[in-house]
């Protein structure tokens, strides 16, 4: 089992998560990273708009994955707007 980090990206200011989660497969942290920022999108208005993203690092460092904030609507339509 290896340790994955799943920072917090808005534009150029990153939030590093600072202990992370044990998986097993790498593959699974882009499924835990897609639902965060699908969440975030939900619940927070404030990083709609924004540059920001989900960044999935190993514990080496090394970057293996990015999820956007996003819709899965053209329109970016959030929960309090449908």
């Amino acid at each position: 089992m290896r340790r994955f980090f799943f920072d917090l990206m808005i534009g150029n200011i990153v939030k590093i998560d600072p202990g992370g989660m044990v998986f097993e497969c790498p593959e699974a942290t882009f499924v835990v990273a897609n639902e965060m920022a699908s969440h975030l999108f939900v619940w927070r208005d404030d990083l709609r708009d924004r540059d920001a993203c989900i960044r999935v690092r190993n514990a080496d460092g090394r970057e293996i994955y990015r999820a956007a904030v996003w819709s899965e609507n053209m329109a970016k339509v959030g929960w309090d707007e449908m």
